[in-house]
């Protein structure tokens, strides 16, 4: 297995992409490094006049939930289809951010060596896994779909240009992986309501916890997996 690089060295290896990415096409470095925090700060002012101080509170708690905890599990709590859109929306500016600018995100203090972190244990978790490897497109696509918080576009922005991807096919695998998964859970809300329902306490009570395990149980897999592949690399480097 091929020795994970280290943080600095992937931290070196995006900003003088950044850097490139800026000289070369200045036009599409503003639009993608802007896009994303222009439209959620306008997104913001939409559901505050609309909505008000309170439901911008809730959707401001939802998201931090989704994004630290809860994934793409948030959308079977209910308002699936705004739900939905929610989580399509943050990993589609999450991806764009990481796959063209992860270079000027490392270097800020606190959240890059949170992300720096994040991308190397995301990429010791698929070095494991040769087989998404030879998939590609189709690899990182199924990676976004894994609904866990601790997986997802971050890891997959920076790991797709490991396997020889284009930005523009890392950035578009980010997005079929998320509205993908997203739908996913979608239609597993729709059965909760045709076959539980959402009106009996008990059940609703039940079923949040049965979420949680889940939840818990793959966050498990997932460091028990990367566990695995660190002392697979370690190993090899022996």
């Amino acid at each position: 297995m091929e020795p994970t690089p280290s943080s600095n060295q992937i931290a070196a290896a995006e900003k003088e992409f950044c850097d490139a990415f800026r000289r070369n096409h200045p036009f599409w470095w503003l639009i993608t490094l802007f896009v994303p925090p222009v439209s959620a700060v306008a997104f913001c002012l939409v559901v505050g006049f609309t909505g008000g101080a309170a439901q911008l509170h809730k959707v401001l708690l939802t998201a931090a939930a989704t994004f630290f905890f809860l994934g793409k599990f948030v959308i079977l709590h209910s308002a699936p289809l705004k739900l939905f859109a929610l989580v399509v929306y943050m990993d589609i500016m999450t991806g764009m951010l990481l796959v063209f600018h992860a270079g000027f995100l490392f270097r800020i203090p606190y959240l890059g060596s949170r992300l720096l972190v994040v991308a190397r244990d995301s990429q010791q978790l698929l070095a494991g896994h040769p087989w998404i490897r030879r998939a590609t497109f189709v690899g990182i696509t199924l990676f976004v779909m894994f609904p866990l918080a601790a997986t997802g576009a971050v890891g997959a922005a920076i790991f797709g240009r490991l396997l020889g991807m284009s930005r523009l096919s890392t950035f578009l695998a980010i997005c079929l992986g998320s509205v993908l998964g997203c739908g996913v859970m979608v239609y597993g809300s729709v059965l909760i309501d045709k076959y539980v329902g959402r009106e009996n306490p008990v059940l609703t009570i039940g079923g949040v916890a049965i979420i949680i395990a889940l939840i818990l149980l793959l966050n498990y897999r997932y460091r028990t997996m990367k566990k695995r592949a660190q002392i697979d690399e370690a190993l090899t480097d022996k």
